[in-house]
């Protein structure tokens, strides 16, 4: 043995030690939860990559939000992940000069969403 613990054993420790302090929570409410958790980690990351675009370019918040024609603290939700509003999201990387897209991936097929 390395004196090491796998990530896959470090997950289902948690897993274990999640549902042990929370006996009455089922397991459909389980998986609800962590795609819950997975939307929030993705809105999160995108966010992060529009605030990194925003700063590349020079940008304040309040100089994209005029732009945008919001306000500062709807760019500041944006760029934190506190909004899957992918409407908002695809006209402040428009602004920015990007593009975003969504791919619907089914088996070896993607199918770009528009």
């Amino acid at each position: 043995m390395n004196g090491f613990t796998s990530w896959d054993e470090v997950k289902r420790s948690g897993e274990r030690i999640r549902r042990e302090a929370h006996p009455e929570v089922g397991g459909a409410e389980w998986a609800a939860r962590k795609e819950a958790a997975r939307l929030q980690q993705e809105a999160h990351l995108l966010g992060h990559h529009l605030q990194r675009l925003r700063r590349e370019r020079g940008l304040t918040q309040q100089q994209a939000a005029a732009q945008l024609g919001i306000t500062q603290a709807r760019v500041s939700q944006l760029e934190q992940g506190k909004s899957v509003d992918l409407t908002a999201m695809r006209a402040y990387a428009q602004a920015l000069g990007a593009r975003l897209t969504l791919v619907l991936e089914v088996d070896d097929q993607q199918i770009r969403i528009v």
